[in-house]
């Protein structure tokens, strides 16, 4: 096994920089982008009915922010963190492992109707 030198270590990190900086381009700039980009909130973005940011941000902040723009039958049930990746066999976002190639966190904001029985 080759010796791992220091300029080995900084090219492998700057690769692995790279690839997570071309994720995060194609996850927001893409053609194959995730969800659908809310014109009147720059970054926030719908995916499969929820709301998301790209990047891992505090929960709380997301949600009241969430909440403000949702109309008054809704609300966030819960704000979480998760990762995506593009699957290459069906070229869509799926959820994945932290350390998955091409792996991109997100913050979701995952909201539900009221219910009319809740005071």
């Amino acid at each position: 096994m080759a010796d791992h030198t220091p300029g080995y270590v900084a090219a492998l990190a700057a690769a692995l920089v790279q690839a997570h900086a071309a994720a995060l381009y194609t996850a927001e700039h893409g053609t194959n982008q995730i969800g659908v980009a809310i014109k009147a909130h720059p970054g926030l973005r719908t995916w499969n009915g929820d709301f998301l940011r790209l990047g891992h941000l505090p929960k709380t902040p997301f949600a009241v922010e969430i909440n403000a723009i949702l109309r008054d039958d809704l609300h966030v049930e819960l704000a979480h963190h998760e990762h995506v990746h593009i699957d290459p066999g069906i070229q869509q976002w799926v959820f994945c492992a932290a350390d998955t190639d091409g792996a991109v966190p997100i913050t979701i904001a995952v909201t539900r109707q009221h219910d009319p029985g809740e005071t």
